[in-house]
């Protein structure tokens, strides 16, 4: 961070304490829309000192978990500093996630006032990031404010960001990721100016670069390549632009080489993740290895590992699955040792989910990044969707279980009773019109969950819980079982009896034991039709 000594910090608070009696005229923040808002360092720093007299009214105290849920924005940077203030966590969740996702990390968090950190000292942990937005127990990412301070000094270099850094917010929806949240705190640590663009699109951005004398800018591959395909013919004054950091995976090396003469600045290609990794180009590497590669780890200390799907070692020049390891990265996630378990190896080192190799020169090259899909939900904000490494090699043969209705799938966590949401129904059950369904919780199904390190346990013991409530409550049980197994003879449902003797494949299709149908329970098949069937109907 180009700051005075800035080790001296011991929080981000400290910083913009700083930066506020220094330079109170400087511009921190634009809002370049019609009605054009600006703040600088000291208006800033007096909208943190209201906002945290606030939330101290509310009884928001030190150590407190507060979910942040809002795009890059004014209201967005007060608020994050006003909890730095408090000495409240942060706990940021993008815009665009799901509900239920947010209700997960409100849960698993506790974020009502008043709760603090059972195993890190509130004076330790400065923020919380999620990561991924699949379903259970929700993967946050922990800094403490050492770390916290250290990385955004690490990524301020990257962008050699300074007091004349104008830096524009190109994707303010997506504060989480390789290029987002902290790259906008550095800039702000580092005394720069932040613009706030309402679009990332080369007609929208291009007209904020021009208007605001942007000098910096950080976008993902596929806009990177937007821009220069369009820089090239604008008629936007897009001169005051010195830097666009280019991150989020691989980039096409003929896009990457247009950069300079499209747009008419030098190009930083960076690879991070929210656990901490970051690799990027140094100006002294040269254009070549800026066109061509990802750079080396921020710090020499951080380790990178390419592993084959066995998790072996590749050879040198090979490409493997990306793993990292070192001070610029977390060791774990907030309390999900079953994460900890899926996402790190037993000797500590981060599987990023991304496919590279490494040069000759130890330069690394991204041929495939985590973010392998994204989806548009109705408000049109893009969420990046990182599915979770497998715990144990992929296999090339079928587990015993799979079918068409059961195919591969990630390891997760099962919600716990404290994520789930509370009734607001009012709703009484009536045995007389109430029935409870258990689907396929035969011996192969399990298995399969079992083999793809699933929660099957949490699975089996809930479901026990649930009919076992049903039982007492006098609601009828009916368990299903897919078409060809063992079943009675005839069509409908019939009674429950357990076999009388074995028979071929018996033990696999039977119930799991835990699970096992009791006298009093009804099994139905469950047929699937198929349209390619001739079913005797007229049509046929």
């Amino acid at each position: 961070m180009n700051c005075d000594d800035a080790s001296r910090h011991t929080t981000l608070d400290d910083v913009l304490r700083e930066r506020a009696e220094q330079h109170p005229e400087r511009v921190a923040l634009v809002d370049p829309t019609e009605s054009r808002r600006v703040w600088t360092y000291g208006e800033l720093h007096e909208r943190v000192r209201r906002r945290a007299a606030t939330l101290s009214v509310r009884e928001i105290r030190c150590g407190d978990r507060v979910v942040v849920q809002l795009p890059g924005s004014l209201d967005l940077f007060e608020l994050l500093f006003a909890l730095f203030r408090v000495g409240a966590v942060p706990v940021v969740v993008p815009p665009g996630a799901r509900e239920s996702v947010t209700r997960s990390v409100r849960g698993f968090t506790g974020t009502e006032a008043g709760e603090t950190s059972g195993d890190i000292h509130p004076d330790d942990l400065a923020l919380l990031q999620l990561v991924g937005d699949g379903v259970g127990v929700p993967r946050l990412v922990p800094l403490s404010h050492t770390e916290l301070l250290r990385s955004l000094r690490d990524r301020a270099a990257i962008q050699e960001a300074g007091e004349h850094t104008v830096h524009l917010v190109a994707q303010p929806e997506l504060p989480i990721g390789a290029l987002g949240l902290l790259d906008w705190l550095a800039v702000l640590g580092a005394g720069g100016r932040l613009v706030l663009c309402p679009g990332p699109d080369p007609d929208t951005a291009f007209r904020v670069v021009a208007g605001e004398r942007v000098t910096h800018a950080a976008l993902p591959s596929r806009l990177a390549a937007l821009w220069t395909e369009a820089g090239a013919v604008t008629a936007y004054d897009l001169g005051s632009l010195r830097t666009l950091v280019v991150g989020g995976g691989a980039f096409d090396e003929r896009v990457a080489r247009r950069v300079r003469p499209a747009l008419g600045c030098s190009l930083r290609q960076v690879f991070g993740t929210v656990e901490g990794l970051v690799s990027w180009t140094r100006p002294d590497d040269g254009p070549e290895a800026s066109a061509t590669t990802q750079g080396r780890p921020v710090s020499a200390e951080d380790e990178l590992r390419l592993v084959d799907e066995e998790g072996h070692d590749v050879p040198p020049g090979a490409s493997g699955q990306l793993l990292g390891r070192g001070p610029s990265l977390v060791r774990s996630y907030w309390r999900s040792p079953e994460h900890d378990a899926c996402f790190f190896t037993a000797d500590g080192f981060h599987r990023t989910g991304a496919v590279a190799r490494v040069t000759e020169a130890g330069l690394l090259v991204v041929e495939r990044g985590p973010e392998i899909a994204a989806r548009t939900g109705a408000t049109g904000r893009a969420v990046r969707r990182t599915p979770a490494p497998r715990s144990r090699p992929p296999r090339s043969h079928t587990h015993e279980g799979h079918t068409e209705l059961t195919p591969g799938m990630f390891p997760y966590v099962m919600p716990t009773p404290a994520m789930l949401p509370a009734d607001h129904t009012g709703w009484i059950l009536d045995p007389a019109r109430a029935a409870l369904l258990v689907l396929n919780l035969q011996n192969r199904f399990v298995r399969a969950l079992e083999q793809e390190a699933a929660p099957a346990t949490e699975l089996l013991a809930n479901a026990c819980r649930l009919i076992d409530g049903a039982r007492a409550a006098g609601v009828p049980v009916i368990h299903s079982v897919p078409a060809g197994e063992r079943r009675a003879a005839g069509p409908g449902p019939v009674p429950y009896a357990r076999p009388a003797g074995p028979s071929a494949g018996a033990e696999a299709e039977a119930f799991a034991a835990q699970v096992e149908p009791r006298a009093g329970d009804t099994v139905l098949t469950a047929r699937k039709t198929s349209s390619s069937t001739n079913c005797g109907c007229p049509a046929c």
